[in-house]
């Protein structure tokens, strides 16, 4: 699989697109109105992390502030604020101070994550800095030579003022996709395997395994490539394509989610994490896989050689769950 494909969630500088966009647009499309459409793109890009994603790209939210305070001067006041010619080092020093405020309280976006129950899966501060220091150099040169009246050729004008902003945001994107490129050819995939164990009135549901039918395991076991964050929605989908080998049709889907129960590693093997997922089943009679038969967890402790390693392992925490779910339920 293409590397930027596989690890596309860890681009965070995709962000900047919208940026991008519209600091490229402003110099051929009408300003406010390009202002108006990048910021409905910065938008409709929050409400996928948020609503998708269940979490927030920094760059994203950095975009639509600053758009969005240009945006409204220029729709509301016109050049009051932002006079002709200097909307984009006004938006530069917007975006600037966002990432400045970023890198200097970073637990304010955590937090602000915190409240709204959103994944953190990045600081982005490597970049945030990249902004921050190549943003100050160019609006300080910008104010140094405004002062000294220093003339500019129309070309010379172009370059320095609104080429150089595009180009920094663009840097910051080549060395996000250049650096994940090099850490997925250095770096094994992310793989880890997923586990899924049915339960019932207090017992677990255990099938032979594939590969020594003498001995109880798991299942439905599954070997995932992909972020953690991701693996609850794989284990949903894994359980719908069991479902008619694992329970019986009549059993209504919301009654068979998988819920996560412990997280481990394990010694000398590859992939080592393993996710357990308990598998709430109504009734026994519900579960119809040759071979497979309910056990209560204390006569898997009293003959551990008939049980895989795997599952020893999880018995303590499945006992405790499945006792919890029993009573509970």
């Amino acid at each position: 699989m293409n590397p930027l494909l596989k690890y596309k969630d860890k681009i965070v500088s995709f962000g900047l697109l919208p940026i991008i966009v519209t600091l490229i647009g402003i110099h051929i499309f009408p300003t406010t109105t390009m202002l108006g459409i990048g910021l409905g793109i910065s938008i409709a890009g929050v409400l996928y992390d948020v609503l998708r994603l269940k979490g927030l790209n920094f760059f994203l939210l950095q975009g639509t502030i600053g758009i969005g305070i240009c945006f409204l001067l220029r729709l509301f006041t016109g050049y009051e604020y932002i006079p002709r010619n200097s909307l984009t080092p006004t938006l530069e020093f917007m975006l600037l101070v966002c990432a400045f405020v970023h890198i200097t309280a970073p637990e304010l976006y955590r937090n602000f994550l915190r409240k709204f129950h959103l994944n953190f899966t990045s600081s982005y501060l490597l970049e945030a800095k990249l902004i921050v220091i190549l943003s100050s150099i160019h609006l300080i040169i910008l104010f140094v030579l405004h002062n000294k009246l220093t003339p500019f050729s129309p070309e010379n004008n172009f370059g320095a003022i609104y080429l150089i902003p595009t180009l920094i945001y663009l840097l910051c994107l080549i060395i996000n996709i250049v650096g994940i490129q090099i850490a997925a050819k250095q770096s094994p995939q992310e793989q880890h395997i997923i586990r899924i164990i049915p339960i019932c009135n207090g017992k677990i549901y255990l099938t032979p395994h594939a590969k020594d039918t003498a001995t109880w395991d798991a299942p439905i076991k599954s070997l995932f490539e992909g972020p953690l964050r991701k693996s609850q929605q794989h284990a949903k989908y894994i359980v719908l394509k069991h479902q008619s080998s694992v329970c019986k049709p009549a059993v209504p889907l919301k009654r068979i989610h998988p819920r996560l129960i412990l997280s481990y590693r394990l010694q000398g093997l590859l992939p080592a994490f393993v996710q357990l997922y308990i598998l709430p089943v109504g009734q026994e009679n519900e579960l119809s896989l040759s071979g497979g038969q309910f056990f209560a967890c204390e006569d898997i402790k009293k003959n551990p050689e008939k049980f895989s390693h795997e599952l020893m392992i999880e018995c303590e925490r499945l006992q405790l769950v499945t006792q919890v779910w029993k009573e509970f339920k």
